[in-house]
């Protein structure tokens, strides 16, 4: 069966170097789909209601499944305002098979880590941006500036390792 693992949070959270590493942990099994690489790169979409990314997720998402991947990981800010319902609706359609996790950091944390990237973005940006614990109410973890790289990869293979029974 394949599991679904969604990483949410804001820029420079550590999701998607989180969502690298789970990727390379379980090699080829594992598909991972990047909110940003969807919507800015492929269609160059805005970030609002109505977006044509939820659209290319979602079939992304069935195709990584049909495929027979393991373990199918969407990554991004996935703000609850815009891929809320969308989510809602995956968590209904996959049950125990998905899990959600929220990177819960502080600003300060999001803007130092964002200095450490090759294309930063501005303090001004972020701070566009920012959404302050945008939780959907189904997360099954939540990850703080405490909890290192290895230690999030660790306890989302337990929590899928779960989902088997």
């Amino acid at each position: 069966m394949t599991r679904l693992i969604v990483l949410r949070g804001n820029s420079g959270s550590g999701k998607t170097t989180t969502a690298r590493q789970l990727q390379r942990v379980l090699g080829s099994t594992a598909l991972l789909i990047s909110q940003d690489v969807v919507r800015r790169k492929i269609l160059h979409a805005p970030d609002t209601a109505g977006t044509p990314a939820i659209a290319v997720i979602a079939e992304l998402i069935a195709w990584g499944r049909a495929q027979g991947f393991a373990v199918i990981i969407l990554e991004g800010i996935l703000k609850r305002s815009v891929y809320g319902e969308f989510l809602r609706d995956l968590k209904q359609a996959w049950g125990s098979a998905m899990v959600i996790g929220y990177f819960d950091v502080t600003f300060a944390t999001t803007v130092k880590r964002n200095q450490t990237k090759a294309r930063s973005f501005s303090r001004a940006q972020l701070t566009q941006w920012w959404l302050g614990r945008d939780l959907l109410g189904s997360e099954a973890v939540c990850f703080d500036e405490s909890s290192t790289v290895a230690e999030q990869c660790q306890r989302l293979l337990q929590e899928i390792a779960g989902t088997e029974s």
